[in-house]
């Protein structure tokens, strides 16, 4: 009975009561010092990790900025150097055509042969075309973002397929001559031709027929597709035709393989 009596009487064990008097004692403090010791040295090795990071940046700026010129130098003058090779190129096809115009207009037979080829040249893109045609100067709209109101590849291909059918018999973008080997395309945010980047705007340039062209382009699925960005998309485009125009040869363009012709 005298086991059940101090049951009923002390329900709670008096180590528990003893704690919870120490505690009240200490009031805490010991474990908020802890607690606010371990903050500080926390917050003191995260602002020193901080300005080392900072300091290494700082110190890697200038070299990065360097090399970054350096960089650019270099695309520069691989575009100069790439210039001056396209250059000589064009000089030395004009004078082998030259040569081979000399050797063939010698008689009836040769002319017709020199007529062929430059028919030929013409149409592979050869040499460089003049004559009458549209010009067309699509840009981008003017508050365009990485969504809307930017030219694609693809709507680069319509206008140039419209144009072709339209009765084109010269093309070019930007000064790069399109050839059936020529290939538009998207590299990020630029649109290549031929593997070049181009900026906008996009000049192209299309010889042929001025009376019946504007007319047929309008009329094309090409020209359909570019009048939808202009309405519905802010693209600005202005089609004028010239009476002169003048789309280079395609300077990447090149002799593949030959046959010698039996006699």
């Amino acid at each position: 009975m005298s086991l059940l009596n101090n049951l009923m009487a002390h329900p709670i064990d008096e180590g528990y009561a003893v704690a919870a008097r120490t505690r009240s004692n200490s009031g805490g403090t010991p474990v908020r010092s802890r607690h606010r010791i371990m903050l500080v040295i926390a917050a003191a090795v995260l602002g020193f990790l901080l300005a080392i990071a900072a300091a290494q940046n700082y110190r890697a700026a200038p070299e990065a900025e360097k090399q970054r010129k350096e960089l650019i130098d270099r695309i520069n003058q691989a575009d100069d150097r790439l210039n001056e090779l396209r250059t000589h190129q064009s000089q030395l096809s004009d004078e082998v055509r030259g040569l081979q115009a000399s050797g063939l207009s010698n008689d009836s037979t040769g002319a017709a042969v020199q007529q062929k080829l430059d028919d030929l040249e013409l149409q592979a893109g050869a040499i460089a075309v003049t004559g009458p045609g549209i010009k067309a100067v699509i840009d981008d709209a003017k508050n365009a973002d990485a969504k809307e109101g930017r030219l694609l590849d693809v709507d680069l291909q319509q206008l140039v397929n419209g144009l072709w059918t339209s009765g084109a018999e010269a093309i070019s973008v930007n000064g790069h001559r399109l050839t059936s080997l020529t290939a538009i395309r998207g590299a990020g945010s630029a649109i290549t031709v031929d593997y070049s980047s181009l900026t906008p705007p996009y000049t192209v340039l299309a010889i042929g027929d001025t009376a019946t062209m504007p007319a047929r382009f309008a009329q094309s699925s090409g020209g359909q597709w570019v009048q939808y960005l202009v309405s519905n998309f802010d693209v600005r485009m202005t089609i004028t035709t010239e009476d002169s125009l003048l789309v280079p040869a395609d300077a990447t363009i090149a002799l593949r393989y030959a046959k010698v012709k039996p006699r």
